[in-house]
């Protein structure tokens, strides 16, 4: 069995190294063979050879930076290993069927293909018994929770319909990932950014998300006494909803307490006592790879999770755009909290006075810092510049209904210019290194920001949501 095992850490070194100038003969050197002969264990184990693998996964990161980041396309051609943009360009588009221009302009979606798994599995015994889904793709991690999630979801739904799953666009539409702002006045804490903070019934975002997309589907929140033992369903039923759901090929969507963030539970073995599960990055990682992990005693860590049941009849996608903005307008132009939070204009005014009038005097370098203050606002950022993501169907629907075109193309222009504020804030010299953070106290700074803020990129978001509600005014609906 050693070539399943050899091929499987050659795979292992190649994913570990794909933005290094490695060869064939690196990794077989590391596997401590014979170029020749891997070369051909290799093929026979994967049906690739070892530089049509790297040369695939190298290609997908490519895309998948291109469509999700603001590199330049010439540096991730060089990080990429190729030495020429026009050498890169060619074998992009021989790839991924498009330029990489035709990526970063229209945002579709980038072909990808997923690191390979090898395993040879014995069964027997007494029964013991395992299922594992297949081609779980790999999980990415922004910075924004929000995007974190919907990546989640997005596998999850790909996976669970045995193909490409709905367009990250829609999903960032329907989600209000691309068109929400939420702030805390004066709190400096994380979480503002989090799909369920401005939740008023559990799984409000994701229930309406799931239907929005055709699933149907269980949501389940366990509640717990202060030893952690769950108080409105026992482990035996979590474990037998986990089973029910992977025996189907539908993955669980599945987050610790105390976690914010979603992993998918894609396997299990051993009658469930064991599950295995596939984890987004912690930290923000655009090539870092996702974790798979064997869990064990995994029910007592279990907060939340969210099994699929199935498919639904979709309503016709007239009526689920124009609930949709209605649902953003309304968000936009409240007045009253929800949870303690701000949203929609009110927590820009809230947002932009804070960032003008917060006194930094008291606080240390690091109290100040990305882990600090500027971090919080950073959180406010991740959420305007969000307003990109949904723009590719607001697109699709100016086309197949040209009644809204001139609104729909008038909105997406201003929210392209909206979600811009990040690069404004950033280009006045601030960063995420320590040596910049002093600057963040300077009040005139943050005054020169805050006051472009409302000058401009608020005023693109109010544009964008005057647009939505002309097309409701339009169809009648107010």
């Amino acid at each position: 069995m050693n070539w399943i095992d050899d091929t499987q850490k050659a795979i292992n070194y190649i994913e570990s190294n794909l933005t290094e100038n490695i060869t064939a003969d690196d990794v077989s050197n590391h596997v401590h063979s014979s170029t020749d002969y891997f070369q051909r264990t290799f093929n026979i184990v994967t049906g690739l050879s070892i530089s049509e693998y790297m040369r695939n996964r190298r290609l997908t990161l490519a895309g998948d930076e291109i469509k999700n980041t603001q590199a330049k396309i010439i540096d991730v051609s060089l990080k990429y290993g190729y030495d020429s943009p026009e050498s890169f360009t060619k074998s992009f588009t021989r790839f991924h069927g498009v330029t990489p221009t035709a990526i970063r302009v229209s945002g579709s979606s980038p072909k990808y293909f997923h690191p390979l798994s090898i395993k040879i599995y014995i069964r027997g015994g007494f029964g013991m018994k395992r299922k594992i889904i297949p081609n779980i793709p790999e999980l990415s991690n922004y910075g924004n929770p929000v995007d974190c999630l919907l990546n989640v979801i997005d596998a999850t739904f790909a996976v669970a319909g045995a193909g490409k799953g709905p367009d990250k666009g829609e999903m960032a539409a329907y989600s209000g990932m691309g068109n929400r702002f939420v702030w805390k006045a004066g709190a400096w804490e994380h979480g503002c950014e989090d799909m369920e903070s401005i939740d008023t019934t559990p799984f409000e975002s994701k229930i309406r998300l799931m239907k929005a997309m055709g699933w149907e589907a269980k949501y389940v929140e366990i509640l717990r006494d202060k030893d952690g033992k769950p108080l409105n369903y026992d482990n035996e039923q979590i474990r037998q909803d986990f089973i029910d759901a992977i025996d189907r090929g539908y993955p669980v969507l599945a987050r610790n307490k105390d976690h914010y963030k979603y992993n998918i539970i894609f396997g299990y073995d051993d009658n469930g006592n064991k599950v295995i599960s596939k984890d987004a990055p912690d930290t923000v990682a655009v090539t870092v790879a996702s974790e798979t992990n064997i869990r064990e005693n995994w029910e007592d860590t279990i907060g939340d999770y969210i099994v699929l049941k199935g498919k639904t009849e979709l309503a016709p996608e007239r009526e689920r755009a124009l609930g949709l903005f209605k649902l953003i307008t309304g968000y936009a132009r409240r007045t009253n909290e929800i949870n303690g939070l701000k949203v929609g204009f009110a927590a820009w005014d809230s947002y932009l006075h804070d960032l003008e009038f917060d006194d930094f005097s008291q606080l240390s370098v690091e109290e100040v810092g990305i882990e600090g203050r500027m971090g919080v606002f950073c959180d406010g950022l991740c959420q305007i510049y969000a307003r990109l993501e949904p723009l590719p169907y607001y697109r699709s629907l100016a086309e197949k209904f040209p009644e809204w075109r001139d609104e729909l193309e008038t909105a997406i222009a201003a929210m392209d210019i909206c979600a811009r504020y990040a690069e404004f804030f950033w280009a006045q010299g601030l960063s995420v290194h320590k040596k910049d953070w002093e600057k963040f106290r300077d009040p005139a700074l943050r005054k020169i920001i805050a006051d472009e803020g409302r000058r401009t990129y608020m005023q693109k978001d109010i544009e964008a949501i005057e647009q939505f509600e002309k097309i409701l005014e339009k169809e009648g609906i107010e």
